[in-house]
């Protein structure tokens, strides 16, 4: 039973972010994980690299930023298990290959086994859905890079680690910081009012913030008070209720015969959030948001991404991302999945 005007909890600050990416010779904060990506994107265009290869299962802002440094993007398949299927007889050299670490299940043996394997390409991990997984930071990929923002309530939040190159980021204002400034001083307005003008008001500010980033051909840091909320986070607070809440709703959908499209976490690793795979994935995204649960649909993907590799288009067409971060309880969970289940099974 949930309990109401007890004592408030305390947690300590156990292990700050920068404990986490201490050991990292380059480390910025940036202001989105586009402009890691673009960041990256910068050093492999000054090496010489023309070529990077990308997980199919990859919406374009894990991309676009190769694409506009005139980089030519190709696309791999990943297994069930969300593990990259590369061929590791051949070579490939003067090439960057980028990998995801999918919802804290994709196995990261396999990555550094790659990586220690074909030295003679750049590796690149995008980390947004294991950020704050401190097993994966042993990976020694040329470039760590990703983002932050969806995981935590930050105006800003992009993260580039390496220990081999260094980037030289923009610290000046931007469209993009100060939209999302306007847009969440609105929604906390919103939080007490659930005034629908103003819903519209700061998601139309959202929007604006994201394509504002199609504008900007240069790489940002984030804004200093973005910088020391990250800075000062309880991290273990953080790490146990995501994996808490998302072991938890688990078995709820597994009694229900719902079964979880990642399974098993990966080695205790922090999900992101728990993805299932319904029919009439948009409809259901419809009806969820109609109960108060926004369930995104991650990856979007492109043809030629669907014609390499055939999980990655079922889980694009097919999947929704249920939220299990750590501002919910187990209580929450129950209720997510009881507005689920009526969804799913209403007459």
């Amino acid at each position: 039973m949930r309990e109401y005007g007890s004592e408030f909890n305390y947690t300590g600050k156990d292990n700050s972010i920068q404990n986490i990416w201490k050991n990292f010779k380059s480390f910025h904060l940036l202001r989105c994980g586009r402009d890691a990506v673009l960041a990256t994107a910068k050093v492999l265009k000054n090496r010489s690299i023309k070529k990077v290869l990308v997980p199919a299962l990859s919406c374009s802002s894990m991309y676009d930023g190769f694409v506009n440094e005139g980089l030519q993007v190709e696309f791999y398949a990943i297994d069930e298990h969300f593990n990259p299927r590369l061929d590791s007889s051949i070579s490939y050299k003067n090439v960057a290959i980028l990998f995801m670490l999918y919802y804290g299940v994709t196995d990261n043996r396999l990555i550094e086994e790659f990586i220690k394997t074909h030295k003679d390409c750049i590796t690149i991990v995008d980390i947004t859905h294991s950020v704050w997984n401190e097993e994966i930071y042993e990976i020694s990929a040329d470039f760590l890079i990703g983002s932050i923002r969806k995981t935590v309530g930050v105006i800003n939040g992009g993260i580039f680690l390496s220990n081999d190159y260094n980037i030289s980021p923009y610290k000046k204002s931007n469209k993009f910081t100060e939209y999302r400034k306007s847009a969440f001083k609105i929604k906390n307005e919103y939080n007490t009012s659930l005034d629908g003008e103003l819903k519209d008001k700061y998601r139309k500010l959202f929007f604006e913030a994201e394509n504002s980033l199609s504008l900007d051909k240069e790489v940002y840091l984030a804004d200093d008070e973005s910088i020391e909320f990250i800075s000062s986070l309880n991290i273990n607070d953080l790490q146990a209720k995501r994996i808490s809440n998302y072991k938890y709703l688990s078995v709820l959908l597994k009694k229900k015969g719902i079964k979880p499209l990642c399974g098993q976490l990966y080695k205790g690793s922090v999900p992101f959030s728990l993805p299932i795979i319904v029919e009439n994935q948009l409809l259901v995204q419809k009806k969820l948001a109609s109960y108060g649960i926004y369930a995104p649909v991650l990856w979007p993907i492109n043809k030629k991404a669907e014609e390499a590799c055939d999980f990655s288009k079922s889980v694009s067409y097919g999947m929704l991302s249920l939220p299990i971060d750590q501002r919910y309880s187990l209580d929450d969970m129950a209720e997510i999945f009881e507005r689920l289940v009526c969804v799913l099974y209403e007459k």
